[in-house]
């Protein structure tokens, strides 16, 4: 009954993700494109095509889920070639991190929104022998068409921050059902097991997270010589500001500017590029010196800033960087994924706010491979203190460290669903 009530509230506020998708549409264009997949209407070409194919569905909403998939889309193609791999996204740019990943048996579309009538269709369009669902994508409907279709669908890579799970009982006479059709959740610390099985799910597995799986490109020191030589750097170090959220580049550009470390460079590098022009505004009107990874013509003159305004390039960023500190956790948005800074042993700064990776937040800190300030004002402290070549080699062997015990979980999860394939 509680789920009748929620699709009445979906089919209500449907009109209203039109203007959603215009108004995002103006500040990127790609939210204009491709309407038809996001009310789930498919041409008859798609269905005989798809109605045909053995097909494996992983719904990754946006770049970091993507991300988190690669290996696992990268090991499945190899061990089942006569499968097809369908890739859902809620956002443009986790659907453009997708189209990188190159091959003739994948295929990326908009996942539909939450309504009993588009899932339905969406399922017997594409007709997926099972499916995942990353993080914590829980949609209702979908789920529950996915339950009486006999689609076995698990939700991987599966986490419950704390601030979500106190959310998510509220509602719980909706959440317990959803989940209890899952097929199954694999989570990726005990902290979230606990947490989901609080909610209901009866049948829980810890298997790590998928991210520490990920490898950096191969050709990672050709994209950081290229980088390097385009921005004209040298012996200066360099310190990366990650995936930057709404009002972090300014307080700490500020904090930045009052600080005396000879030879620093920051780059800036938002983590949604529709504000790259917004933080180029920003460094004009404290009027640093500055350049744009886009620029096609650098200089070769004293600039302290770089605004890195590329899609794609997050690793060759690393690649350059002495320290990185991560965004998201300055300000309550709950923090980002530091775990590609660890895979290219980069040591972190974190702010206080790391409740989206409490877990990996924590160890980072725990073995060295990261530090946690509560004010931008201690940075006066501690960004000399990691720039000590000593304190590079100490920190960045921690990170190693980290990645190396936490691998595996890609393997954990091929083993898991191939009974069912």
């Amino acid at each position: 009954m509680i789920r009748f009530f929620y699709s009445l509230l979906v089919y209500f506020l449907l009109p209203f993700t039109c203007l959603k998708l215009i108004y995002r549409g103006f500040k990127q264009p790609d939210y204009l494109k491709h309407w038809g997949e996001r009310y789930g209407f498919y041409s008859a070409s798609t269905r005989k095509t798809w109605g045909k194919r053995k097909t494996l569905w992983i719904h990754a909403v946006s770049v970091g889920e993507t991300k988190a998939a690669i290996p696992f889309i990268q090991l499945f193609l190899k061990k089942y070639p006569g499968h097809h791999l369908l890739i859902t996204h809620g956002t443009p740019t986790g659907r453009a991190t997708s189209i990188d990943i190159k091959h003739p048996r994948i295929d990326r579309i908009y996942l539909p929104f939450d309504t009993p009538f588009a899932t339905q269709r969406f399922l017997n369009t594409y007709q997926p022998e099972i499916g995942l669902l990353l993080e914590t994508e829980l949609w209702f409907n979908l789920i529950h068409q996915a339950h009486k279709k006999s689609i076995p669908l698990y939700l991987v890579n599966a986490r419950l921050s704390e601030k979500s799970f106190q959310l998510y009982k509220k509602i719980s006479p909706l959440i317990k059902p959803s989940l209890q059709e899952l097929k199954g959740v694999l989570a990726q610390t005990h902290g979230d097991g606990k947490r989901f099985e609080s909610l209901g799910a009866t049948s829980i597995e810890v298997i790590g997270n998928l991210k520490f799986d990920v490898e950096p490109p191969r050709d990672k020191k050709i994209q950081s010589s290229t980088l390097k030589k385009h921005l004209f750097l040298k012996n200066q170090s360099v310190l990366l500001i990650a995936s930057s959220r709404q009002k972090e580049e300014e307080i700490i550009l500020q904090s930045l500017l009052k600080l005396q470390i000879k030879n620093l460079v920051t780059i800036f590098v938002p983590r949604h590029p529709q504000r790259f022009n917004e933080v180029e505004l920003m460094l004009k009107k404290y009027r640093v010196q500055f350049v744009k990874r886009s620029d096609k013509n650098i200089k070769a003159k004293p600039y302290q800033f770089i605004l890195g305004d590329s899609m794609g390039e997050m690793y060759a960023y690393y690649s350059l960087a002495n320290v990185a500190l991560m965004g998201g956790t300055l300000l309550p948005y709950g923090g980002q994924n530091l775990i590609e800074s660890m895979a290219m042993k980069v040591p972190v700064i974190l702010g206080p706010h790391t409740y989206n990776f409490h877990d990996v937040s924590n160890e980072a800190i725990r073995i060295g491979a990261g530090l946690r300030i509560q004010t931008l004002d201690e940075l006066k402290k501690v960004l000399p203190q990691i720039l000590k070549s000593s304190s590079q080699l100490k920190m960045k062997k921690a990170c190693s460290d980290m990645m190396q015990s936490h691998q595996g979980a890609t393997l954990k999860i091929l083993n898991k669903i191939k009974s069912t394939i």
